[in-house]
């Protein structure tokens, strides 16, 4: 539990630096975060170099795709030369696993891709709730299911994670949301009139957005259950890799994005 404590709080320290640098260095550091789930993921699903370079080359056409604002060109691109690639290496490699590659490279460019759109659309104070809603349920559903936890959520996809941590989570994750919501009111950094409306809303995304942070978390450890491994890298000690760390961040940002949009916005 203490080397999570410090992994988590030493990344904390490195994100909040990324964020003061501005958006031009954020959004560098979001490309190379990105690069890095890419690479693990292939790992997970694919050991064919010829399958990995055809997922690298999806990467580029969706990162192309996002900042000129044409994603569905980008992605016909993308399917079109993953075929290509499958019919040259025909026989040497399977269908499922390019398209798994593949699948992995446009979920994590494109989902990754609302963090710093966000940020640039909403600003700063929106874009963090992305980090607060899925790092908080995160740590609040660790923190129940240690010490409440007592019912398995769904063991054979991840065996820790419990009933009561599940819960636990969503009602933290909820609070936290309007109390961050209450401090930037008082600091004068607010993105909504504090009334009691808008807490309801507040915590209604941050409900919604914990449920889904935390089938992010249970999609990525199926994926690794099927990989038959136990984390997606190492960089992080007692978390893994960059895909253990941000598969909820992941999961939930166009959904935060669409969120904010619809009830706060």
């Amino acid at each position: 539990m203490l080397t999570r404590i410090i992994t988590a709080v030493v990344s904390l320290i490195v994100f909040i630096g990324l964020l003061i640098a501005g958006e031009t260095v954020f959004a560098i550091g979001v490309g190379i975060i990105i690069l890095c789930m890419v690479y693990e993921s292939f790992s997970a699903v694919t050991k064919s170099a010829g399958v990995k370079v055809s997922g690298y080359i999806t990467g580029v056409i969706m990162g192309m795709g996002i900042i000129f604002s044409h994603i569905e060109l980008a992605i016909a691109a993308s399917i079109i030369q993953s075929l290509l690639f499958l019919i040259a290496m025909h026989g040497k490699v399977k269908y499922t696993e390019m398209f798994s590659a593949q699948f992995m490279a446009i979920y994590v460019t494109l989902f990754m891709s609302f963090i710093p759109r966000m940020e640039i659309e909403m600003g700063l104070p929106l874009m963090a709730l992305i980090f607060i809603i899925a790092w908080g349920s995160d740590t609040a559903a660790y923190f129940c299911g240690t010490f409440l936890g007592k019912h398995k959520l769904i063991p054979k996809v991840s065996p820790k994670k419990t009933v009561e941590g599940s819960v636990g989570a969503v009602i933290c994750t909820a609070l936290l949301c309007v109390l961050y919501m209450f401090i930037l009111d008082k600091f004068g950094y607010g993105f909504m009139t504090a009334t009691a409306g808008n807490y309801i809303h507040m915590a209604i995304v941050g409900l919604f957005a914990s449920i889904l942070s935390q089938f992010g978390d249970l999609a990525a450890s199926a994926i690794k259950r099927d990989a038959q491994i136990k984390d997606y890298g190492w960089i992080f000690p007692g978390h893994g890799g960059f895909m253990d760390r941000f598969d909820s961040v992941l999961f939930i940002s166009p959904v935060v994005y669409y969120l904010c949009q619809f009830i706060i916005i």
